[in-house]
């Protein structure tokens, strides 16, 4: 894994939106449904999926007027199975307040 990922899910915004992703129905939402559980304005969560898809953390498909974020299973820099895959984070991660 590319230590810019690491970097990247340093930020604990990110971490939680990414935890979150990983916890959906084929690891992917809407920025809406990303907002409503992270509690935080629109243009700051896109701007942090935004960051998450530069590193290769995740990939987005347009649906209509929709945009879907999905986590990404394949490691951007090495092009085999993502290390974070098999990380098991905390279920209450999500749940506290996050900012910024």
């Amino acid at each position: 894994m590319s230590d810019q990922c690491f970097k990247t899910l340093g930020v604990s915004t990110r971490l939680a939106i990414y935890q979150f992703l990983k916890s959906r129905p084929n690891a992917s939402a809407t920025v809406t449904e990303v907002v409503e559980k992270v509690s935080l304005t629109q243009p700051t969560v896109s701007y942090h999926l935004k960051e998450m898809e530069r590193v290769g953390l995740l990939s987005r498909t347009k649906k209509g007027r929709k945009v879907l974020y999905t986590v990404n299973d394949v490691c951007p820099k090495y092009h085999r199975k993502c290390t974070l895959a098999d990380i098991k984070f905390p279920k209450d991660l999500c749940a506290h307040q996050t900012s910024g």
